[in-house]
This record gives C-alpha cells, sequence and structure tokens, in this order.
C-alpha cells in the first residue's frame, strides 16, 4: 500500500452500503443513537474523499445523502445527559465543519443548517464523564467558533480548562479519575488537540502541539516493525484507529517540528494498515467491521460496543485530506529508528523491541472501572506482545476457562475458580526493572518484580505473603493454532515449552519450587487467532507463610529455542541478588 489509490481502494471495501447490518448486535444505549454512529463514525474518512476527489465514490454519495436526509428533516436523535452517548459521535461533524467550512455547510440548506447548529449546541447543556469526552465540548464549540457560528465559550473554556486536569507531562495523559492510559491518549486526547489547532491559534492550541509531538517520541515504541501495534487496553475493536494520532501528525504538518521524516511516518501508518488489510475483520456480506479484533469475536467486546462502532477505525483516514500529487503519497516507507529498550514512567511499561516484535512489561496499569468487560485481561496482565496477543476469559472456573497467559493467577484449594492482579497499591519503575505491589481479597499481598531481557524474553519474581493455602498459576505466553491432539510440547519439572508453526512459548522455574504443565485455552480467547492455543505454566499450592517464585519467559515466532540467557538468583532478606550473563542487579525485596 503506497499511493492514495492504494488506500482508496482499500477502505471502500469496508464501506456498508446500507444499514441493515445494525441488526447483526446490541449495545448498552438505544437503537436511534446506534444508527446514527453507523452513520456519522465513516465520515471521518468519507468527508476528506468526498471534498478531495473528482468523482466522489457512489458509497461516499451514500453517506453524504443519508447526512443531509437527517439533518434537512431533523431527524436528529435528542441529545440529553441520558442520551450522551450521541455526543461521541459528534467529533466528525466539527471535523467537517472546521476542516471545510464553508463547503461542508453547503451540502445542506439554511434551514438544515440551522437544525444542525442547534442540534450541536446541544452538547453544552448536558453532563459529560470526566475523561476525553470533555474534548467533544472542544471540538464542536472550537469549529462553531471558527466558522462564526452560534457556539459557547463558556464550555469551551472550561472543558480546556478540565482537560489539564487530567495531563500527566510528555505528551501522556491520564482518561478521567481512573488509572487507564491507552490507545485513547492517542486517538482521543493528542488526536482532539492536534485537530484543534487548526480551529484556534490560542495558548490551548501551542500546548496540545507541543504535548503531541512529546508523545510521539512514547508512542512510535507500542508499534513493532511488521506494522501491528500493542493490544492493550480497552476499544481494541477500532483496531487501526491506533495510527489516527499519526495521520493527524502529517495532516496538520505538525511532524514537520519533530525528529520524525515523513518517511518514516508513511512506513508506520502503512505498514499498519497493510497487517489489517490481511486480517479477516469484515463479513463477507455486509461488509462492515466486525466486533473484535483480528477477527469476529465478541468476547472481548466492550457493553458500548454496536455494529456500526468498529467505523472509529476510520479516523486515520483524515489523511485523505491530502491531494494526490501532495508529497506524502509519493515518498518511500521507511522505517523508525528506535532503542531496544524504552522505559514509560505514564503507561508504566518497559517496551522491548525487535525485528519480529515489540513487548510491553506492565507495572502500573489496572481496571477501575468494574463495568469493564474483561478488564484484567486488558490491562492487567504481566506482558503484551504485539505478536503473540493476549487472551481472553470465558469464566473464570477452572484454568483452562481463565486466560491464564501473562499472569499469577489464585484460587482457593477446592473452589478452581481463579483470578489475578487487579488493584495495584504501589509501582516502581527503574531503567532496569519494575515493581507492582498488589493484593487481593484484602489478606493475600504479592510483588511482582519484572525485568526485561528482549522483546522475546522476560524475568518475573513473585513474592506472596498469604494467611491460608492457595493454589496459583503463573503463565507465559499463548501460542496460537496449539492443540494436544496434534502439536508437542516439552514438559520437564520445573520448565514447559510449546512449538508449532507459529513459533515458541516458554516458561522456565528458576527456584525449582513448582511444577510445570500445559493449559490448554479454548477457541476465540486469543485477540490474533480464533483456534485453540495453549499456555505453558508453573502451578504450586502454597501454605500461609511467605513464599518465593521466580521465572523466566520467552516467546517468539521463530519456532527453534536459542541458547537462553544464564541466570543466577539469590534471594537476601531484603534483596534480589540477580546476574543475568554479564549484568548484576540488586533489587529491593518490598
Amino acid at each position: 500500500m503506497k499511493t492514495k489509490s492504494d488506500l482508496e481502494q482499500w477502505r471502500q471495501t469496508m464501506l456498508p452500503t446500507n444499514f441493515e447490518y445494525l441488526n447483526q448486535s446490541g449495545a448498552a444505549y438505544l437503537p436511534s443513537i446506534r444508527s446514527l454512529e453507523a452513520l456519522l463514525r465513516p465520515l471521518w474518512g468519507v468527508l476528506p474523499a468526498y471534498f478531495t476527489a473528482k468523482h466522489p465514490s457512489h458509497t461516499d454519495q451514500f453517506y453524504i445523502a443519508q447526512l443531509q436526509k437527517r439533518v434537512e428533516s431533523n431527524d436528529l436523535p435528542t441529545i440529553s445527559t441520558a442520551n450522551r452517548q450521541i455526543v461521541v459521535e459528534l467529533g466528525p461533524l466539527a471535523y467537517g465543519l472546521s476542516t471545510y467550512s464553508t463547503k461542508f455547510l453547503a451540502l445542506f440548506s439554511k434551514t438544515g443548517q440551522q437544525n444542525l447548529i442547534t442540534w450541536l449546541n446541544k452538547i453544552n447543556t448536558i453532563d459529560l464523564p470526566a475523561g476525553n469526552w470533555y474534548f467533544f465540548l472542544v471540538l464542536v464549540n472550537g469549529a462553531l467558533k471558527q466558522n462564526h457560528l452560534s457556539y459557547s465559550q463558556v464550555k469551551l473554556t472550561w472543558a480546556l480548562t478540565q482537560i489539564e486536569t487530567f495531563y500527566l507531562g510528555h505528551g501522556w495523559y491520564t482518561d478521567g479519575p481512573g488509572q487507564q492510559r491507552d490507545y485513547y491518549v492517542a486517538f482521543a486526547f493528542n488526536f482532539y488537540g492536534l485537530l484543534y489547532t487548526r480551529m484556534a491559534n490560542d495558548a490551548a492550541a501551542k500546548r496540545f502541539k507541543q504535548r503531541a509531538l512529546l508523545f510521539a517520541d512514547d508512542f512510535q515504541y507500542w508499534f513493532d516493525q511488521q506494522g501491528r501495534s500493542l493490544p492493550f487496553g480497552r476499544s481494541l475493536t477500532y483496531r487501526f484507529a491506533h495510527v489516527a494520532f499519526w495521520s493527524a501528525l502529517v495532516v496538520t504538518k505538525a511532524y514537520q517540528s519533530s525528529h520524525f521524516s515523513l518517511e518514516q511516518l508513511k512506513g508506520l501508518i502503512m505498514r499498519n494498515f497493510e497487517f489489517w488489510q490481511r486480517q479477516p475483520i469484515t463479513l463477507p456480506n455486509e461488509h462492515n467491521l466486525s466486533i473484535g479484533y483480528g477477527y469476529q469475536q465478541a468476547l472481548m467486546a466492550e457493553d458500548y460496543n454496536a455494529p456500526g462502532s468498529p467505523m472509529w477505525a476510520f479516523k486515520p483516514f483524515i489523511l485523505f485530506e491530502l491531494p494526490t500529487d501532495d508529497t506524502f503519497w509519493q515518498v518511500k516507507s521507511a522505517p523508525l529508528s528506535k532503542s531496544k529498550l524504552v522505559t514509560q514512567p505514564a503507561p508504566g511499561f518497559q517496551i522491548t523491541s525487535d525485528i519480529d516484535q515489540a513487548t510491553a512489561l506492565s507495572a502500573r496499569q489496572f481496571p477501575k472501572n468494574p463495568a469493564l468487560y474483561q478488564g484484567a485481561e486488558k490491562y492487567s496482565k504481566f506482558a503484551y506482545s504485539s505478536y503473540f496477543g493476549f487472551n481472553v476469559s470465558h469464566s473464570g472456573s477452572g484454568l483452562a476457562q481463565k486466560a491464564i497467559d501473562s499472569t499469577l493467577a489464585i484460587s482457593i484449594p477446592g473452589h478452581d475458580m481463579y483470578t489475578s492482579r487487579q488493584t495495584i497499591d504501589q509501582t516502581i519503575l527503574t531503567d532496569h526493572y519494575s515493581i507492582s505491589q498488589w493484593q487481593l481479597w484484602q489478606q493475600i499481598h504479592i510483588t511482582t518484580t519484572l525485568i526485561p531481557i528482549s522483546a522475546a524474553c522476560h524475568l518475573r519474581l513473585q513474592r506472596i505473603e498469604t494467611p491460608v493455602t492457595i493454589d496459583t498459576a503463573e503463565g507465559g505466553f499463548p501460542l496460537p493454532v496449539w492443540n494436544r491432539k496434534y502439536n508437542q510440547s516439552t514438559v520437564a519439572p520445573s520448565s514447559v515449552s510449546l512449538t508449532n508453526q507459529h513459533g515458541l512459548v516458554l516458561i522456565q522455574d528458576l527456584l525449582n519450587n513448582r511444577r510445570a504443565k500445559v493449559v490448554p485455552q479454548g477457541p476465540n480467547t486469543n485477540l490474533y487467532s480464533p483456534e485453540k492455543n495453549a499456555v505453558p505454566t508453573l502451578v504450586q499450592q502454597i501454605t500461609p507463610g511467605t513464599h518465593y517464585f521466580a521465572c523466566l519467559v520467552y516467546g517468539s515466532p521463530k519456532n527453534s529455542l536459542p541458547t537462553l540467557p544464564a541466570v543466577s538468583l539469590n534471594i537476601k532478606s531484603d534483596t534480589y541478588q540477580i546476574q543475568i550473563e554479564d549484568t548484576n542487579l540488586i533489587i529491593p525485596v518490598l
């Protein structure tokens, strides 16, 4: 994928030609809002393509005609606090009004224009949840103000002020009062901030541009050399929305103040598009983007994922603003120049990169919202690999039903109901390791130390204080398309490895106080593959007291095991003394 025409051909394959697909599944909000969502979300790509094309496609004309029909007849759902999901869909309208101004308004009659302006202003009369939603106030009022239309300066100023309370530094925000620092920082906070720089030339716009440039330095590490982004956090069904930030950096020309070349940014964006182009993410009849990640997978969905929701993936298609002869379409893609290991305090990540994958060791984040589906899997695992992805649970009953990959799971003996890291009480992040202190049931206290070695390999140290007997299980990376009937494993007393055409995964006990086993996981549990998979796992029942576990975890798409790093570990009363090859580490035992 090199040219605007290449991208346009792919975009058209993901545009449904009617809205019958909205009957595929439900969501937590009203059908009338789902219908509006299905019309408006594609506009992130439809509007720039429509306004720059000499001959807009029939499908783009269909969406424009549907928008005109809804606006002219004032067939727009009531914006209220109860119906505030509508507000999320105002983004592409604000984008169209800001970017295309009189051309956008000319789509409607004078009556239609007044209908739209009055309706957009309803956002200023309702309550919004704290977080990235405040940017919809900024975008709507900013676009209206830019075009000298009715707007609320009070709400615009208020929203800009509130957004400042979420800023963490170095380009990072937290999405509201929780701990979430995920892709919403990219495709919401910084993406919208860059769009605002074209609406105004005020102090806020200058801040947003500078923050985007700072954020870019970190965010590049969330992508591997094959085009994949780290599967992490909620709303993964938006898929290639992950590169929307980079598209905004290009179309606003903000990248010209960065150290990234246009060739590098094109490579990053296009590699991601090419990866998704190869995945079965559209349904064959309706051509809509399915709910899921690497395939249609309702098990990982959020309650706010309606059939039209995945069309937020069209946000990076603001690239269609660029005319066919723009330099972006002419230059050749180039790779990024990245360090092998970086520490990112805001998300609590240590990210290692190589040619095959990027792996983030995670020590800070956990799901604070109890309504979030599969929250522990999306935020609380120890490691997130761009190659292996992660698993989601069918239930907590039994290890085979629990997504045991990259977790330490605990059950009361006889119950076979497993839970894993949830609330993290304290995080320590250094250049060489990370420490998280967490607890279960206000009784069992665990300190996890993660030590990165490479993108394929890391160490984990666990200190567990328990007043009761518990069953423990700790899993490595999941290996897709692995079935015990047809594939082989190598199980030793203190290590287990699995291999097939998709690679090799291994977990090795370093203290020889656990038993190794293979834990099979069912179909449709892994984010990338719908097939069965398996996780190399270490298990042990421990009695009341203080216990230490340590293991080496390895995973690579290469299916031959290399020489693993030599590791020696000595546990003192207050320190771990570790030697990894020629490197010596002294880590506090908390």
